[in-house]
Protein backbone atom coordinates (compact mmCIF):
# COMPACT_ATOMS: atom_id res chain seq x y z
CA UNK A 1 0.00 0.00 0.00
CA UNK A 2 1.28 3.45 -0.82
CA UNK A 3 2.02 5.88 1.99
CA UNK A 4 2.61 9.61 2.18
CA UNK A 5 5.15 10.50 4.84
CA UNK A 6 5.03 14.16 5.85
CA UNK A 7 8.09 13.69 8.10
CA UNK A 8 10.33 13.66 5.03
CA UNK A 9 10.66 16.24 2.25
CA UNK A 10 7.76 15.86 -0.17
CA UNK A 11 8.31 15.72 -3.91
CA UNK A 12 7.31 18.69 -6.04
CA UNK A 13 3.78 18.77 -7.40
CA UNK A 14 3.47 17.52 -10.96
CA UNK A 15 1.08 19.30 -13.31
CA UNK A 16 -0.84 16.66 -15.23
CA UNK A 17 -0.05 13.81 -12.81
CA UNK A 18 -1.96 10.61 -13.51
CA UNK A 19 -2.72 7.34 -11.78
CA UNK A 20 -1.44 6.68 -8.29
CA UNK A 21 0.76 9.78 -8.42
CA UNK A 22 -2.33 11.98 -8.94
CA UNK A 23 -4.19 10.37 -6.03
CA UNK A 24 -1.18 10.79 -3.71
CA UNK A 25 -0.74 14.39 -4.84
CA UNK A 26 -4.43 15.14 -4.19
CA UNK A 27 -4.14 13.69 -0.67
CA UNK A 28 -1.11 15.91 0.01
CA UNK A 29 -3.04 18.99 -1.12
CA UNK A 30 -6.03 18.08 1.09
CA UNK A 31 -3.81 17.61 4.15
CA UNK A 32 -1.76 20.78 3.60
CA UNK A 33 -4.70 23.12 2.89
CA UNK A 34 -6.32 24.92 5.81
CA UNK A 35 -10.11 25.10 5.86
CA UNK A 36 -11.67 28.44 4.98
CA UNK A 37 -8.71 29.24 2.69
CA UNK A 38 -10.43 27.95 -0.46
CA UNK A 39 -12.87 30.64 -1.56
CA UNK A 40 -15.58 28.48 -3.11
CA UNK A 41 -15.20 25.50 -0.74
CA UNK A 42 -14.75 26.86 2.80
CA UNK A 43 -15.05 23.39 4.36
CA UNK A 44 -12.21 21.96 2.28
CA UNK A 45 -9.58 20.04 4.27
CA UNK A 46 -8.02 20.89 7.58
CA UNK A 47 -9.94 22.87 10.24
CA UNK A 48 -7.07 23.27 12.69
CA UNK A 49 -9.47 22.70 15.62
CA UNK A 50 -6.94 20.42 17.29
CA UNK A 51 -4.69 23.30 18.30
CA UNK A 52 -4.27 23.48 22.10
CA UNK A 53 -6.27 20.28 22.67
CA UNK A 54 -4.91 17.53 24.96
CA UNK A 55 -2.63 15.29 22.92
CA UNK A 56 -4.54 11.94 22.86
CA UNK A 57 -7.77 13.79 22.15
CA UNK A 58 -6.16 15.90 19.44
CA UNK A 59 -4.58 12.90 17.73
CA UNK A 60 -7.84 10.93 17.64
CA UNK A 61 -9.74 13.96 16.39
CA UNK A 62 -7.13 14.75 13.74
CA UNK A 63 -7.13 11.16 12.44
CA UNK A 64 -10.93 11.24 12.10
CA UNK A 65 -10.86 14.70 10.49
CA UNK A 66 -8.15 13.82 7.96
CA UNK A 67 -9.79 10.49 7.09
CA UNK A 68 -13.12 12.20 6.45
CA UNK A 69 -11.58 14.99 4.39
CA UNK A 70 -9.45 12.66 2.26
CA UNK A 71 -12.24 10.20 1.55
CA UNK A 72 -14.72 13.00 0.77
CA UNK A 73 -12.46 15.00 -1.54
CA UNK A 74 -10.51 12.11 -3.12
CA UNK A 75 -13.10 9.33 -3.50
CA UNK A 76 -10.65 7.03 -5.30
CA UNK A 77 -8.62 6.67 -2.08
CA UNK A 78 -9.43 4.60 0.99
CA UNK A 79 -7.45 5.61 4.08
CA UNK A 80 -5.97 2.49 5.67
CA UNK A 81 -4.15 4.18 8.54
CA UNK A 82 -2.88 7.50 9.80
CA UNK A 83 -0.19 7.80 12.41
CA UNK A 84 1.89 10.71 13.59
CA UNK A 85 5.65 10.99 14.03
CA UNK A 86 8.08 13.86 14.56
CA UNK A 87 10.57 15.02 11.98
CA UNK A 88 14.09 14.44 13.30
CA UNK A 89 14.68 18.21 13.31
CA UNK A 90 11.45 18.91 15.26
CA UNK A 91 11.48 16.03 17.75
CA UNK A 92 12.33 18.21 20.74
CA UNK A 93 9.68 20.81 19.84
CA UNK A 94 6.74 18.41 20.11
CA UNK A 95 5.64 18.77 16.50
CA UNK A 96 4.30 15.69 14.78
CA UNK A 97 3.40 15.08 11.14
CA UNK A 98 1.06 12.54 9.56
CA UNK A 99 2.08 9.37 7.80
CA UNK A 100 -0.93 8.31 5.73
CA UNK A 101 -1.27 4.83 4.27
CA UNK A 102 -3.98 4.45 1.66
CA UNK A 103 -5.27 2.09 -0.99
CA UNK A 104 -7.28 2.55 -4.15
CA UNK A 105 -10.94 1.62 -3.78
CA UNK A 106 -12.21 -1.51 -5.52
CA UNK A 107 -13.55 -0.85 -8.97
CA UNK A 108 -11.40 2.24 -9.55
CA UNK A 109 -9.06 2.05 -12.52
CA UNK A 110 -6.15 4.44 -12.70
Amino acid sequence: MPAIDFTTPLPSLVIGATGLEAVAQNIRIIVLTMAYSVALDRGFANTGGFIDAPTPYAVARKIAELTGAIEAKEPRAKVESIRFAPRPSDAMEGRVYPIITFSIRKGVTL
